[in-house]
């Protein structure tokens, strides 16, 4: 799914699940040295006690995050398609917890690309969430996507239009 174009402050940000290898680098970069990670410090490590750190592994050519809890979890990436090549802005982990609902377990935003950055006006962060609202909507029985941090919250999820 691609996301705008390059107007001003709008950036060319594409949504997929799949992740070249070519990206472990600033994949780990992004997921676990992000200097925004201070700000939720304290529900980051309550996640990751509780579900586990998360693993980068590679197979078949691509990227993909495992974790203790979950057997599988799902991935999707944000690149921005403006710069060539592509950079990879952002990434967010996400399971079925239970039959109805879905967890958004990790969501990391490169600091260029966050609220306060400098290509804030990209929206990643909000774009992936809505990616993810997006897949829940259209799971069968999936009907809410909780968001463990910054606060906790649960977001009701209804059909698509």
């Amino acid at each position: 799914m691609l996301l705008g174009r390059n107007r001003g402050n709008v950036r060319s940000i594409r949504i997929s699940s799949i992740l070249s290898v070519s990206y472990r680098d600033e994949l780990e970069r992004i997921v676990f040295f992000n200097p925004e990670q201070s700000k939720i410090a304290t529900p980051l490590v309550a996640a990751v006690g509780r579900y586990g750190v998360p693993t980068i592994t590679e197979e078949t050519g691509r990227l993909l995050f495992r974790l203790r809890a979950f057997p599988e979890i799902q991935s999707l990436f944000a690149l921005d398609e403006s710069e060539t090549p592509a950079v990879l802005v952002g990434a967010v982990m996400f399971v079925r917890e239970q039959k109805d609902k879905m967890l958004l377990l990790h969501l990391a935003v490169h600091e260029r690309y966050t609220a306060r950055g400098e290509r804030a006006r990209a929206w990643v962060a909000l774009r992936l969430v809505a990616a993810v609202r997006s897949a829940c909507a259209r799971t069968k029985g999936v009907t809410s996507l909780c968001i463990l941090y910054p606060g906790a919250r649960s977001i009701p999820i209804g059909p698509i239009a």
